[in-house]
């Protein structure tokens, strides 16, 4: 280890617990040829991408090492890793100087630009094979409507960032959000931040809160807290405050303004008076907690003092109560919040974590079920499916879905008709989340007069065949015409549907069987088209992500694609690059359940036995296994996203999914239990192997019958 002279005292800490955590854990073999000086500092400017890496996704320093991308072909990342059970994508850029005085310039900031844009449009071939690794958990990030991004920059210097760099990104995160969905944002770590990280969690001092309360009760066994209603005024100024640092020990923080969270803010501005009787209220926990009272009466109001605050339940409830104030601050002055605070200062060791996990778990009333679950027309719906078409059809959570021939639940019925219906503005909603179905004005399009069981099913049947052709039609295509296929599935069904006749599909003598004939070529024609008209219309570079949850973009898109259609002698012109270049042979890295399902490798009903990955899973797990086999097995169902029904509940579960789900039940803590598991290598079939195994045998099958077929 060479260190250069003239290293500032808190950088050359730095360097030392950079060594001290990554020494033999960062991949440093494309600098074996550099000088002893310039090894040192790619050593140092890698393992500062991994040590951010790891206090923000909390991975151990192996995990760290291994997010480590830095090198040829990285796209200007550095890093990348997953927090919030991986729906939260950071990629991060790290600058090293020795003297503390790393800078990040314009051309850093195109370089995340363009690295973020041939994420956003799977051009992964332009990374490394160290990227390789994260490809399908990136592509998961992208799809689920919860994904957030993070651009991390990661300086050894002061972490001022410039007013052109700061307008970049503000141009990157305009381009890339939507609506109130706040997928993108940035994050800066400077030299001071490493540095206080170094020593021992970000050294900033503990918080003090005060809040006034009426209504209020004191429970002074086992535990000393408080319960009572607080002003949101104060609320919305701890927030002005402290910012996130006021959710320092919570599971998340704050994710801006979700589409739950603009509701909040809705009731904050039009009708204060309600919030209280509307929100569940918002959870401190405090090293210390003193009462003043204001007046003589016991339960006259008091003012608490709270010390070493955090709040760990209700972050989206202050974050909305913040922007709320700064909206309308006269209606935000007449709302009530409710609070709870408990003092840890003489509570056991864990008790505030406990009480972090419980409150974030507890099972919330959703809008699905204030709206589907007392509407009398899905009961309707649920007998005429029985009597009509002897099938089965759930609207209740927790209800199981019905096999994928048996029937179909409400949320993909909701699917399906947002998809037919005549205004695209419902499947772009049903895209950014199904949640947005359950809102009133919306579900009233979708179910009000409540729809005929063969209009249900017959949508849902052309649906299902739409998805299954495009997974056909998106091996035809790379890079961003694949992102295209893989992200715009509802845009597609929604265009395949008004080119097909609708004409009684709402009755038993619609002829379904001549439109699902037509789905396949229907769909590579309107998938061809799509990708001319986004790069036509928006450009090449554009963000498919931002596009495809974009209401107005998307009726442009569909009136575009239409017309096209319509016009037979028009025959769209796509670069040669969309199209997969011939790669030399190697072993795939399959995804496992869908490999599997399309292959037919697995009957229905099949039974799979879930197997120990570690020793400190089988201590963890195996006495409660053991006290019900049932537990530990599951079914096979053909569904290439759950396709596993566990004995237990009935209910249907990816591989990782009924790993995690296990392990929750069992109680297995998840402040030791690992980050992620590879949920198709725990679930086997006696005899055969595990899923993962399983699909690596079809993909050797797949490649020497391409052999033969070549030969």
């Amino acid at each position: 280890m060479v260190k250069p002279s003239g290293m500032p005292l808190q950088v050359r800490h730095v360097a030392d617990a950079l060594h001290k955590e990554f020494d033999g854990l960062i991949h440093m073999g494309d600098a074996t040829k550099m000088s002893p000086e310039e090894f040192e500092r790619k050593f140092l400017s890698r393992a500062l991408a991994a040590f951010v890496a790891r206090r923000l996704a909390d991975l151990t320093p192996e995990q760290a090492g291994d997010a480590v991308i830095d090198g040829a072909n990285d796209v200007g990342i550095d890093a990348i890793a997953f927090a919030d059970n991986g729906l939260h994508l950071l990629l991060i850029q790290s600058k090293w100087k020795d003297r503390g005085t790393a800078g990040f310039g314009i051309d850093d900031a195109r370089a995340f630009w363009d690295g973020l844009t041939s994420i956003d449009q799977q051009n992964f071939e332009r990374f490394n094979e160290r990227f390789e690794a994260h490809a399908e958990q990136v592509k998961a990030v992208l799809t689920d409507p919860r994904g957030r991004i993070t651009l991390v920059v990661v300086l050894m210097g002061g972490g001022t960032l410039s007013s052109a760099v700061l307008e970049r990104f503000d141009a990157l995160k305009s381009e890339f959000n939507t609506g109130f969905d706040k997928k993108l944002d940035h994050d800066v770590w400077s030299l001071q931040r490493i540095w206080e990280a170094v020593r021992g969690g970000l050294a900033e001092p503990p918080i003090q809160l005060s809040a006034h309360m009426d209504e209020w009760i004191r429970i002074g066994e086992p535990y000393d807290a408080y319960q009572g209603r607080a002003s949101a005024v104060e609320i919305a100024h701890w927030f002005d405050t402290h910012g996130d640092r006021l959710f320092s020990k919570n599971i998340r923080q704050s994710l801006g303004l979700t589409a739950v969270n603009h509701e909040l803010v809705s009731t904050l501005v039009n009708s204060p008076h309600d919030f209280w009787y509307f929100n569940n209220g918002i959870t401190v926990l405090c090293d210390r907690v003193e009462r003043k009272a204001w007046s003589l009466g016991h339960k006259g109001p008091a003012e608490v003092l709270m010390e070493g605050a955090s709040v760990v339940n209700g972050a989206q409830t202050v974050a909305a109560i913040a922007e709320a104030a700064r909206r309308a601050p006269d209606g935000v002055a007449e709302a009530y919040v409710g609070l709870k605070v408990i003092s840890t200062g003489n509570c056991p060791e864990g008790f505030g974590n406990s009480v972090t996990r419980a409150t974030n778990v507890q099972n919330r009333v959703e809008q699905r079920d204030l709206v589907v679950a007392l509407d009398s027309a899905q009961i309707a719906i649920r007998e005429d499916f029985a009597l009509s078409l002897d099938k089965t059809y759930t609207f209740r959570r927790g209800e199981p879905d019905p096999l994928p021939e048996a029937g179909c639940s409400v949320v993909q019925a909701a699917i399906a008709l947002a998809c037919a219906h005549r205004k695209v503005d419902l499947a772009v909603r049903a895209k950014r989340s199904t949640d947005l179905l359950w809102e009133a004005e919306t579900y009233a399009l979708l179910f009000k007069p409540a729809p005929t069981a063969f209009q249900i099913w017959h949508s849902y049947l052309i649906m299902r065949a739409v998805g299954a052709a495009l997974q056909d039609a998106k091996t035809k295509w790379t890079g961003r015409a694949r992102a295209v296929a893989e992200q715009a599935d509802f845009l597609i069904t929604h265009i395949v549907f008004r080119r097909i006749d609708p004409e009684g599909i709402d009755t038993p003598d619609y002829d379904l069987a001549s439109v699902l004939a037509r789905i396949p070529e229907l769909v590579d024609s309107v998938l061809t088209w799509l990708i001319f008209c986004i790069d036509d219309e928006f450009g090449a570079t554009s963000f498919i992500s931002s596009t495809i949850t974009n209401p107005v973009r998307c009726a442009l898109l569909v009136d575009l694609v239409v017309a096209r259609l319509a016009d037979t002698t028009l025959s769209p012109d796509l670069p040669c690059d969309y199209k997969p270049a011939p790669r030399p042979k190697r072993q795939r890295r399959p995804n496992a359940v869908p490999t599997l399902v399309d292959a037919g490798r697995i009957r229905d009903g099949t039974i799979l036995s879930f197997e120990y990955a570690t020793k400190p899973e089988r201590e963890a797990l195996q006495s409660w296994l053991a006290e019900d086999s049932r537990r530990g097995q599951a079914a096979w169902v053909n569904d290439r996203s759950k396709p596993l029904v566990w004995a237990i509940d009935g209910r249907r579960y990816s591989p990782t999914g009924l790993v995690t789900e296990i392990w929750n039940r069992a109680g297995w803590s998840p402040d030791v239990r690992p980050v992620a598991v590879q949920g198709p290598s725990r679930w086997s079939i006696k005899g055969e192997g595990t899923l993962w195994e399983l699909a690596l045998d079809v993909l050797a099958k797949q490649e020497e019958e391409g052999d033969e077929g070549r030969a």
